[in-house]
């Protein structure tokens, strides 16, 4: 059993974490280009059900607007391949 994963090119947005539609963790200070394992992140903890509502609908927002990532890393090579052809024509 796998588990989905998709592509969303060029998010700009939030970087947050929701546990069980009703706990969720927002970075604060994270600029999303320059993501690091080194870099401590600040988050905002919260359980307000409003809040959890939200990043679900968001969430979800995104998740029908992405592609699958198997779609998206097949895209480069494609890509490759047509310029090849192109070139050995």
């Amino acid at each position: 059993m796998g588990m989905e994963v998709r592509h969303f090119d060029k998010y700009t947005g939030i970087m947050f974490l929701l546990f069980d539609k009703k706990i969720s963790m927002t970075a604060i200070n994270t600029d999303l280009k320059r993501v690091s394992l080194n870099e401590p992140v600040t988050a905002l903890w919260t359980d307000d059900a409003i809040y959890a509502e939200y990043l679900t609908y968001t969430f979800e927002l995104l998740w029908k607007q992405s592609i699958p990532a198997a779609q998206r890393i097949e895209e480069p090579v494609k890509g490759r391949a047509s310029a090849y052809l192109k070139d050995a024509l």
